[in-house]
């Protein structure tokens, strides 16, 4: 589901007004500020107005009005406010207030929207209101016309932009306005350029810090908006659902708690909780927000029943979603100019009635909602195919695979294109992949239902590939990052340039030579680019295989598991030597999901030892995946391979129960009868590369804080430092590393630690040139330490230093840029299996940029280790390879010891045995 971005813009304008209600000098809101924090009054004030007042004081009276509808979100009334004074002298704020909004939300003529257009661009071009607000909003107004009418976003950038570079004239120094106008530019070009857009909201932030007068102005509240925009675009959703909480509370202090101001901000505040997992506390925000419909129209009150509907539909609670989307369609009926949120309400109800076995209602909605998004959009629209995803799932569902087959063939083609294009923008990228677990899965489910076995699995795989494009997009190519960078973005402007110039020759603008010069110049920048990197599309752009294909990279003794997870079921195929075969488990609403989270809490809570593992979770969610056909298959297989994509990644396979335990027994795990490794596709796990000559590298047990005396969880504590120096040391580390090294006793092993463990130092030491690496020490994730975005790996800080790169912090960029050859990492520290963030794909960080910089595989952890298990686990299994025996197998003894030795306090414990996982 995407975010809510023009709930989220509408807010922002909603508060324009109120944004400047600190007046200074040459300011507007000298005369009409009053007006826009109280407008009771000048409702009273404009009320109370003589029948013979003059032109002059009906126009100040009028234009006071207008601004202050305005700033309460009232824009309809202000619009028409403006028509019934149309003749007055009205302040040309006002104008340029009510006509922008007016033009963008009312206004249907395209005679009349020229005519408004063109009075709009003359008070842009006109100097005579300098110092004022009228030209800087205009130009705004003008912007977002662009935008929801023209649907031409680089236009409305341009224009954006020149708003806000007339803000910088005509507005004072201290204006707090011009955070709004910064806001606004940098909000739209997001959408354009999502790496510029970084830039100008950091300078957002920048201005905010220089004008605003206090830490809770409502300026901070744009800031906030922006950079929590910015997060979820990282993936990095719980970054963003904390700063909603900070934007709603600021909005409520402002505004007061019931304002319709904040009706968007909760709303986002609740789609983010959900994405997050949070499902029932999204419902709870969500009807909270029921209190803010002061301003709401029949539409705006079908929209939130609607998301109340799909929070709750979320929450299981289909019975009570259904009566919710029901209430919202009789709200959306009556309003009949929105006709996207109705057809989006008929689908998502038509989900929730299929679910439930309704499918001849589910089928006529569907039909109806189809029919609206093939009206309004393009094929290549993002809703419309999104749409068309969630249709063919319906359709499916109720038997018509054909139909449903049909309906997702042109939104495979084109997400396919895109994600596979070498030379596609990264934020094209993104936003195709955050899209492509539920699109390529929705293809596996419809595909096997349909019989094409070679779809389904091409799907799968496209799948997984989606979560790791999200990653590859915020690191680059190992070993050159900038060079490759530059190389690719040439192609990129040759590309562009090529089109313009085949554009122009259509259009009898330009000549062929100008249009052979354009393609001889982009075959250049591609060539070059491939003489440069010639396998970096290998590192990329894994190429999808057919069966036969991926079938013959495995050994005779491997079956690789492919578990799709979907609200009422639960779809695995299983590839081996011998082919492709399938399996599915019908489930409750969501009950997959809320195993697997169940599943994850009860390993979290048992870190400490205590007996608090979810064996029913773990069994129940074993018979889901293996089914009676996927269970037949790997009956004989030695060894389970596992993707590195989807809602299952959040735990390791290893610790799924195949046989409840009887009273007093312990269960049987997956791990008891299986090897098991997670790999990030079949394509990539034996690439031909030079082995490295030496063997053991270990760095880690970085110099920090004085180490606590109970070092139980010591790697798995919770960390809350502004500074990582505040960070307890690791003596378990120093041990570990030391135990590794010894491993390897016919070698001399390199070993950096203690105030030898710097950035510095891993940057200057040979690391191409060892088999085996180990990083003992904390592992963070992005937002678990002020300023930190990305995950890292601590290193001993250098006193003095300036700049990142030896601030201690080993981020996932950083990483990606180092050039190494090791057959396998092991980063024996909490959390580094962990994506780019709390909501991010799982395996999308640490293990991202150690797969770039060149690593063959790699040992994780899932959740914090517990500092003498990590010891233990480690040395097992590097020393077990080290006797020639497989890496998943030697994991696998290794932890099968610690669930045998009753030495090791809690070592049956899957929460301290279960952490390691092996990507390969």
């Amino acid at each position: 589901m995407r975010f809510i971005f023009w709930s989220s813009i509408k807010a922002a304008i909603a508060g324009f007004a109120l944004l400047s209600a600190e007046p200074s000098a040459a300011q507007y809101f000298d005369i009409y500020g009053e007006a826009n924090r109280n407008l009771p009054a000048a409702q009273a004030a404009y009320d109370a107005m003589p029948a013979n007042a003059s032109a002059h004081v009906r126009a100040e009276l009028v234009s006071d009005l207008i601004m202050g509808l305005i700033g309460k979100a009232k824009f309809k009334e202000a619009y028409e406010l403006y028509l019934a004074n149309a003749d007055l002298d009205l302040h040309p704020d006002a104008v340029a207030g009510a006509v922008g909004h007016g033009l963008v939300a009312f206004v249907t003529d395209e005679a009349l929207q020229a005519d408004y257009l063109a009075r709009l661009q003359g008070v842009v071009e006109s100097e005579s209101c300098a110092p004022c607000y009228a030209r800087t909003f205009a130009a705004h107004h003008i912007a977002r016309y662009i935008y929801v009418k023209q649907d031409d976003l680089p236009t409305s950038v341009e224009w954006h932009k020149r708003a806000l570079d007339l803000s910088r004239i005509d507005l004072a120094a201290n204006d707090p306005a011009r955070v709004q106008f910064a806001y606004q530019y940098a909000s739209y070009l997001r959408n354009l350029d999502l790496e510029a857009a970084v830039g100008a909201v950091r300078e957002t932030e920048a201005l905010a810090f220089e004008v605003l007068p206090r830490d809770d102005h409502i300026g901070w509240l744009y800031v906030f908006l922006n950079n929590a925009l910015i997060a979820l675009d990282k993936g990095r959703t719980a970054e963003a659902a904390d700063l909603f909480g900070r934007i709603a509370d600021i909005g409520a202090k402002e505004w007061g708690p019931d304002s319709p101001q904040l009706l968007p901000i909760y709303q986002n505040t609740a789609v983010l909780l959900s994405r997050l997992g949070r499902t029932d506390q999204a419902v709870e925000v969500a009807l909270m927000a029921e209190a803010n419909e002061g301003y709401s129209d029949d539409g705006e009150l079908g929209y939130q029943r609607a998301l109340v509907a799909r929070l709750m539909y979320e929450d299981a609670r289909v019975d009570e979603a259904i009566d919710y989307y029901n209430r919202a369609l009789v709200l959306l009926e009556r309003q009949q100019d929105n006709l996207v949120d109705m057809a989006r309400a008929r689908l998502d109800l038509a989900d929730a009635l299929g679910v439930t076995g309704d499918h001849k209602q589910a089928l006529a909605l569907t039909d109806l909602a189809l029919s609206t998004y093939r009206e309004m959009f393009e094929p290549t629209n993002p809703q419309r195919r999104g749409r068309q995803t969630q249709a063919a799932l319906i359709l499916a569902r109720a038997g018509e695979t054909r139909r449903a087959a049909e309906t997702l063939a042109p939104v495979l083609d084109y997400n396919e294109g895109v994600l596979l294009d070498l030379y596609a923008k990264d934020q094209d990228r993104l936003a195709i992949a955050s899209d492509g677990n539920s699109l390529f899965a929705t293809s596996v489910a419809v595909s096997l239902l349909a019989g094409d076995a070679e779809r389904a699995w091409r799907s799968a795989q496209l799948a997984t590939i989606s979560d790791l494009a999200l990653s590859a997009s915020a690191l680059a190519y190992p070993g050159d990052p900038d060079g490759f960078s530059a190389a690719l973005e040439k192609v990129r402007q040759a590309r562009d340039g090529e089109e313009a110039a085949r554009t122009r020759f259509a259009g009898g603008e330009s000549s062929a030579a100008e249009l052979a010069a354009a393609r001889t110049a982009r075959e250049a920048a591609e060539a070059a680019l491939e003489a440069g990197y010639p396998d970096f599309a290998d590192y990329l752009r894994p190429r999808p295989l057919t069966i036969a294909e991926a079938s013959g990279l495995l050994a005779d003794d491997e079956a690789y598991i492919v578990p799709m997870v979907f609200p009422d079921r639960v779809v695995t195929l299983a590839l081996t030597r011998e082919g492709l075969v399938w399996g599915q488990a019908i489930t409750a609403l969501h009950e997959a999901r809320q195993l697997i989270d169940r599943l994850r809490n009860s390993l979290d809570a048992g870190l400490g030892g205590q007996q608090t593992f979810d064996a029913e979770a773990a069994h129940r969610l074993y018979r889901l995946i293996f089914s009676a056909e996927i269970t037949d298959v790997v009956a004989g297989k030695e060894r389970l391979v596992f993707p590195a994509s989807g809602p299952l990644s959040a735990i390791p396979p290893s610790v799924l129960v195949t046989s409840l335990p009887q009273a007093g027994a312990a269960p049987e795990y997956l791990i008891e009868d299986h090897a098991i490794s997670i790999t990030a596709g079949l394509g990539q796990r034996a690439p031909n590369r030079a082995r490295a000559t030496r063997r053991f590298a270990g760095i880690g047990a970085p110099s920090l804080a004085p180490a606590p005396q109970d070092r139980f969880g010591l790697r798995g504590a919770i960390v809350d430092a502004e500074d990582i120096s505040a960070l307890p040391s690791l003596p378990g580390a120093q041990e570990e590393l030391a135990a590794l090294g010894a491993a390897f006793p016919d070698d001399e092993p390199l070993i950096l630690t203690g105030d030898a463990a710097t950035e510095a130092a891993v940057r200057a030491a040979p690391l191409d040139q060892y088999r085996v690496l180990a990083f003992a020490t904390h592992g963070l994730v992005s937002g678990q330490i002020s300023g930190l975005s990305e995950p890292a790996l601590v290193m001993t800080p250098q006193a003095g230093a300036n700049g990142a790169e030896n601030d201690g912090l080993l981020t996932a960029s950083e990483i990606a840029r180092l050039s190494l050859a090791a057959d396998w990492i092991i980063l024996s520290a909490c959390n580094t299996a962990a994506g780019e963030g709390r909501g991010a794909a799982t395996y999308s960080g640490l293990a991202r940029a150690f797969q770039l910089a060149g690593a063959r595989s790699l040992l994780l952890s899932h959740w914090p280790v517990r500092d003498d298990a990590a010891t233990r686990l480690s040395v097992a299994t590097v020393t077990a390879t080290g006797q020639g025996i497989s890496r998943a197998e030697a994991l696998r003894r290794a932890q099968l010891a610690m669930i045998a030795d009753p030495e090791i306090p809690g070592g049956a414990s899957p929460s301290i045995w279960g952490p390691f996982i092996l990507i390969e």
